[in-house]
């Protein structure tokens, strides 16, 4: 009967080791990370799990009397999350606030400029009067008799 107790008490306590682990904060935890504790624990039971209650102990009495708050089992309130603002893919690029801020708009109006200066230029080099282009015209013919515009090479 008595190595039944023992053993009972001695699994409560790497039971109360284990779960005191998993919900203490940081500042409890002496500077060793969680899960360096659990496999102390799990693998040196009693040495681990007195190890964890001496650290944490320590720990929680000079947050005590420091001032901080000190939750106790159950955990106090979480604190709220907080996460970062999300930023929509229409947010990410700001829009230009005005048409001449608008490097696109510049381009398409500069272009849209080029096209009416040159339909300009070529409307002005041709009259109503005028055969096309592609039409012989006096000048190149008698151009051609003369010899004239013809290269040999």
């Amino acid at each position: 009967m008595p190595k039944l107790l023992f053993f009972l008490l001695y699994l409560a306590l790497v039971v109360y080791a284990l779960v005191d682990v998993i919900q203490a904060e940081e500042e409890d935890l002496g500077g060793i990370q969680k899960g360096f504790w659990i496999v102390a624990i799990v693998f040196l039971p009693l040495a681990g799990s007195i190890a964890w209650l001496v650290v944490s102990n320590t720990a929680r009495r000079r947050r005590r009397s420091s001032g901080q708050q000190v939750t106790g089992f159950p955990a106090g309130q979480p604190a709220p999350a907080r996460y970062e603002r999300r930023t929509r893919s229409w947010e990410q690029d700001a829009a230009p606030l005005a048409p001449e801020d608008d490097p696109e708009f510049i381009w398409l109006m500069e272009q849209a400029r080029r096209k009416r200066e040159r339909e300009a230029r070529e409307g002005a080099g041709r009259t109503e009067d005028t055969a096309p282009t592609d039409a012989p015209t006096d000048a190149d013919a008698d151009g051609r008799q003369r010899g004239e515009g013809h290269v040999e090479g």
